[in-house]
């Protein structure tokens, strides 16, 4: 086969391999969005062509898998029926094969103008074939077209207007460009350059069937837009686009989808070099360059003039003419880019490279922009492991938490998705329990496989010790300076190598916090697997995470000078662990030891050292960690390396001296909890000390003297240390102090300000003065003056009684504690001299009564809070917050008024009100006010009109309100999301009817919007009333609704469903949950997990609970479980829960649902939706009640 022929099957199968991958743009606005049913639509004279060429040509169509409508009716009427003119429209091409008898046939006549104007309606793509006549003849109706049109014209002489059109018809599709039969020989040439076309041209005009493509289009939309910004395929300017992430997260996919959209309509050449880095490896860099311009220039001639590292001038001449697009698929070295792309600005302007890489630095200096793929969140990766362990059924419901541990596996990898869920596919329950289990030890090899090209590709032996070790020891985020620091300690090759693994996309940024850096779960297991297969005996490999191995190695005492780290999780150890005295004794190069504990104060498994260690060997000891360790004084080792000693719950009495002889790269320290600990060795040689932590250290007594060397320490944490004395022996301090919680503290040093004096902070973000003193302290104020570098300063629970006015004095102030300062009477008025400050709490300031007058603008203060204080009034001069964003005035009973200015506050966002009896009514509120709650005021009324944005107002047990604001009729009152006026008894039903109308439009925008806006998770209401608003469809008593149709469940226009339960009067006393659960009339159960939150309340009559939650509904998960049922059960359960996070048990018995209803939501366009109370009643008025 020569390369030319290979290389138009390549392209053939190239187009049909990709063809479903297609998707809508905004590029293609021009081509009609009808559905199409048919590729092609052949147009011919049946007694010509019909029983030849016409029908080869559909037979080689066919063969391509291009599907075809030809019609072989011969004998035809006048005129072409209404379903055939459906069939041209619902047609990409027409094909039409011009031939000597064409014109005689009215019927064909009809069909080309049909077609013309499909053309003009949608974009169809037309292409003449001239088959045994000239077009010549066709274009101006000459010849045997000549003598057919004379016929026509006796024949219609009434229709000479149609005769007219038929002329014109002919005239404009000669005109398009077409082949000749005459420049074809054999014939089958002419079929061959026929059917070539045709699949050049569909892929401009396919569109994307997403169902149809197995998973592997899953969310892509959401990721185009960005890629299709880096393009920018507007700009004239050659462009590089990157697209960069570890390996099986959709790289290809992405750029596959780019290609499919672009390349056939932008471009005028293209080519898609798959797998670039095994081809280059298996073929070398000759093979692929001649296949790229082979792909984009068509000639084999030209192409041969190449040669390896001078490109030919003729090649780069007629490259610079041709705009195209070029992807090169995992792409691993610069070496690779360079060779295939090299002189790439000379492309002709507007053309676009793609690159897919693991690698970033691969991009780095030549990209114009790069995409980093990102994970499927949780949802999209429920959806993509149902899709191919279930295909289009149901989900078992036995199967649904199963289905959460791999997606939770999978941590977003589409390709570990895939696997799992087609190896999944068809088995039981059993099977998946055991494979899942078998997952935590040993990944599935082809995710593997996928993954470890990452780290084969590492050709520096000390960036995979890195990562190995980053692999096996770092199971928690961490940040650059943590992992440098424990793995090399000013080593430069270690800050390198980690900025390696991050190019490579073997560590990552947490996407929570970017200063933080993680290690995808799969690439970790990748890791484990290295080690695994250094040696089939655990005490040979280099280093140990398995639980298992771990303990064979330390009771069995098999460990060797091979083991550099180990780390044992005891809470996966369901046993006591007995170490041998001397299972270190070989270990001479362990540098990383970790024995921890998740759930250090429930753990069960003790750890056992007969007659204690040894001694540890190794003079590269850098992290040690046990936690629960067993005995009085630590093993002999050489800590000169040691950078972390962490002995949480230890029974240690003391630090030998010998440990802390020379400590010159100690950082911190944590001994918490250590109850038998009696006081600290000279610390003295540890220069580089940060942190110390001691706290519940109870038997500590004395921290000696020579702390104050440590000039770098940062953090100190004395929490619960309730018996320590010498406080005073601690002088010339830097840093953090934390003396919280010190409830027993008998000597604190007289002088507070010689304590703060030495408190200046090295490190801004830290900077706080935490010391909360007992309230029999004998200072009843404070020093009058303060560290001036001081940004938070707390003194939450202290004794004092005023605040100085020298305060002022600290110009970087930004945060101020006087949370629990029960004798403080007064704060001053130069408080509004603190230009920074962004927040005051004087939570349970129970003397307080009176907030100063503000005289200056404050407008960095954004957060306020007088909870249980003893104010009975704000002051006008509140006005001067300006930058006021959360006023919080909860249990404040003395309370009965605001300011009238409080409207001045713009920038207020949340008002808290809550528990002041007192307070009678409210001002103007600022406009922008978003939330406001007056949980019961008793003596509230509401005589204001309130901010039409709010989003949550609740006024529940308010006894004394009658009526609603009429805001509710505001236009933007869809920004509601929480109105709770339980216990508001004075409501009658034309209140009720106004609350359902608010709640109902509300919960239309929220379901509309979804996908366009971030709106907030749940909307629903709370409020007086014993009947299911007539809106609902289904509705029934009790808690359950039975066997319901549901005829448009499929429906596009379906939004959501909106549940709705009346309560009966109960005393709620504990936290509870209402959830929904479903039931297919198959028996097949599904749990719904949207649920409506209750409170510690009271609800004295009949109540109304009604929302949805769209957080569920993003995605539709639980709809798409039953995509195929139409018949549903409806269960309303209600569960108890521990302060709200953990189930204890069933809720019946303290809250029972009386009636229950549910509401299918559609959009609007579908003339459905919800509509108000009022809409439904005039509807109904004559129907009898609903319930079943």
């Amino acid at each position: 086969m020569s390369v030319s022929t290979a290389t138009r099957e390549l392209e053939f199968a190239l187009i049909n391999s990709f063809r479903s991958f297609m998707a809508s743009s905004p590029f293609y606005s021009a081509v009609s969005t009808q559905e199409k049913r048919y590729d092609v639509f052949l147009s011919f004279r049946g007694e010509d062509t019909g029983d030849r060429f016409a029908s080869y040509l559909y037979a080689a169509l066919y063969d391509k898998q291009i599907l075809c409508f030809m019609d072989r009716k011969l004998e035809r009427g006048d005129e072409i029926s209404p379903t055939l003119r459906k069939t041209i429209d619902e047609s990409t091409i027409s094909v039409i094969i011009f031939s000597e008898n064409y014109a005689t046939s009215t019927w064909c006549l009809d069909e080309l103008v049909q077609i013309l104007e499909a053309k003009k309606r949608n974009g169809q793509i037309v292409m003449p074939i001239f088959y045994g006549i000239d077009p010549s003849i066709v274009r101006r109706q000459k010849g045997c077209y000549e003598v057919a049109f004379a016929a026509l014209e006796q024949r219609f002489k009434n229709r000479m207007e149609t005769v007219h059109q038929w002329r014109a018809a002919l005239t404009e599709a000669a005109n398009l460009c077409g082949l000749d039969s005459k420049d074809f020989r054999p014939e089958n040439q002419l079929i061959q350059k026929i059917v070539r076309d045709v699949l050049l041209k569909l892929p401009k005009y396919s569109s994307c069937n997403i169902d149809g493509c197995k998973g592997r289009l899953f969310a892509i939309q959401e990721r185009m837009e960005e890629i299709e910004n880096l393009l920018d395929i507007g700009s004239t300017n050659v462009r590089i686009l990157g697209i960069w992430g570890m390996g099986g997260i959709g790289k290809t996919t992405i750029a596959s989808v780019v290609f499919q959209r672009f390349a056939y309509s932008h471009f005028e050449g293209r080519s898609y070099l798959w797998n670039v880095r095994q081809e280059y490896e298996s073929f070398g860099p000759n093979y692929l360059r001649r296949k790229l311009l082979i792909d984009l220039l068509k000639d084999e001639a030209t192409v041969s003039m190449d040669t390896p590292f001078v490109a030919s001038p003729f090649i780069q001449d007629r490259l610079c003419r041709k705009r195209v697009l070029i992807v090169l698929d995992d792409v691993d070295s610069s070496v690779q880019l360079e060779t295939l792309v090299e002189g790439y600005h000379q492309l002709a302007p507007g053309s676009r490279i793609i690159v897919t890489t693991r690698d970033k630095q691969v991009l780095v200096k030549v990209a114009d922009g790069i995409h980093k793929v990102e994970g499927l969140n949780y949802i999209e990766s429920l959806k993509l492991f149902h899709l191919h362990a279930f295909g289009k059924n149901s989900i078992a419901v036995d199967c649904e938490t199963l289905s959460e541990r791999v997606a939770s596996y999978a941590n977003g990898n589409p390709l570990t998705l895939r696997v799992l869920g087609s190896f999944l596919h068809s088995r039981s329950k059993e099977e998946w329990e055991s494979a899942l289990e078998k997952l935590k030890r040993v990944p599935n090899k082809d995710i593997l496989k996928v993954l470890r090209i990452s780290y084969d590709g590492l050709d520096d032996k000390g960036i995979q010790n890195i990562f190995l070790d980053i692999a096996c020891f770092f199971d928690r985020p961490f940040t650059r300076e943590y992992a440098e620091s424990i793995l090399g300690g000013g080593d430069s090759s270690v800050t390198i190598g980690i900025s390696v693994l991050i190019d490579k996309s073997l560590i990552e940024n947490c996407r929570e916090n970017k200063k933080r850096f993680r290690m995808h779960d799969l690439v970790r297991q990748m890791g484990w697997s290295v080690v695994s297969d250094e040696h089939k005996e655990p005490g040979n490999r280099s280093r140990l995470c398995n639980a298992t191995d771990v303990c064979h190695v330390l009771e069995k005492n098999t460990g060797t000078a091979a083991i550099e780290g180990i780390l044992l999780n005891l809470s996966e150890v369901k046993r006591d662990v007995k170490i041998s005295p001397a299972a270190f004794s070989k270990m001479c190069n362990l540098r990383f030891l970790k024995i921890y504990c998740d759930n250090i104060q429930s753990n069960k498994c003790k750890l056992y050292l007969p007659r204690g260690f040894e001694s540890i060997v190794s003079n590269e000891l850098r992290y040690f960690q046990c936690d629960l360790y067993p005995s009085k004084y630590l093993p002999e080792f050489s800590p000169e390396n040691l950078v972390e000693l962490i002995l949480r719950h230890s029974h240690l009495e003391q630090l030998g001296n010998h440990v802390v002889q020379s400590l010159p790269k100690l950082q911190n320290m944590d001994l918490s909890n250590s109850k038998f600990l009696t006081h600290l060795p000279d610390l003295s040689l540890a220069p580089n000390l940060e942190s110390i932590n001691l706290e519940g250290c109870r038997s500590l007594f004395h921290i000696l003297s020579s702390i104050e060397n440590l000039h770098k320490l940062i953090d100190l944490n004395l929490n619960g240390c309730s018996n320590l004395r010498d406080l005073e022996e601690i002088s010339g301090r830097r840093g953090y102090l934390g003396l919280v919680r010190h409830k027993y503290f008998k000597n604190l040093v007289n002088n507070t300000y010689d304590l703060l004096k030495y408190l200046t902070f090295l490190n801004p973000s830290i900077a706080n003065f935490i010391t909360k003193f007992p309230l029999q302290s004998s200072r009843s104020s404070i020093s009058q003056r303060f560290p001036l570098n001081l940004r938070s300063l707390r003194l939450g629970g202290t004794s004092i009684e005023v605040l100085p006015s020298s305060i002022c004095d600290l110009p970087g102030l930004d945060h101020l504690d006087l949370s629990g300062c029960k004798r403080l009477k007064s704060l001053p008025t130069s408080i509004c001299k603190l230009k920074s400050l962004q927040s005051i709490n004087l939570n349970e300031c129970s003397n307080l009564e009176e907030f100063p007058e503000i005289l200056e603008p404050m407008e960095r203060l954004y957060y306020l809070d007088l909870v249980e204080a003893a104010i009975k009034n704000l002051p006008e001069s509140i006005e001067n917050l300006v930058g006021l964003r959360d006023l919080r005035i909860r249990n404040c009973r003395e309370i009965e008024f605001l300011p009238n200015n409080l409207c001045n506050l713009r920038g207020l966002d949340n008002l808290y009100l809550d528990n002041c009896p007192k307070l009678q009514t409210l001002p103007s509120c600022p406009l922008g006010l978003e939330l406001l709650s007056i949980r019961n005021c008793a003596s509230f009324s509401l005589t204001t009109e309130l901010p039409s944005c709010l989003g949550l107002f609740n006024a529940s047990n308010c006894t004394s309100l009658e009526s609603i604001p009429s805001w509710t009729s505001s236009p933007r009152i869809y920004r509601m999301k929480v109105l709770e006026w339980w216990g508001v008894i004075h409501l009658d039903s034309t209140n009720h009817g106004a609350v359902f109308t608010m709640l109902s439009c509300a919960m239309l925008w929220n379901l509309e919007c979804f996908d366009q806006f971030e709106v907030v998770g749940m909307v629903h209401g709370f409020y007086p009333g014993d009947e299911i608003p007539k809106l609902f469809s289904y509705q029934s008593l009790g808690n359950s609704l039975r066997n319901i149709k549901l005829p448009d469940w499929n429906s596009n226009d379906l939004l959501g469903v909106v549940f709705c339960v009346v309560l009966e009067p109960s005393k709620i006393v504990d936290h509870h949950f209402v959830y929904v659960h479903y039931q297919s009339h198959d028996e097949h159960a599904y749990k719904y997990d949207g649920y409506a939150y209750l409170g510690e309340l009271e609800i004295k009559s009949d109540h109304i609970l009604m929302w949805y939650d769209k957080k569920y509904l993003k995605g539709r998960s639980w709809f798409n479980t039953c995509s195929n049922v139409t018949e549903l059960s409806f269960h309303v359960k209600t569960y108890l829960y521990d302060g709200g996070v953990k189930f204890v048990g069933s809720g019946s018995e303290n809250l029972k649902i009386k009636k229950c209803g549910i509401q299918l939501v559609y959009s609007e366009a579908s003339g459905n939706g919800v509509r108000s109370q009022d809409d439904e009643e005039k509807d109904h008025d004559d129907e009898s009640h609903p319930y079943e």
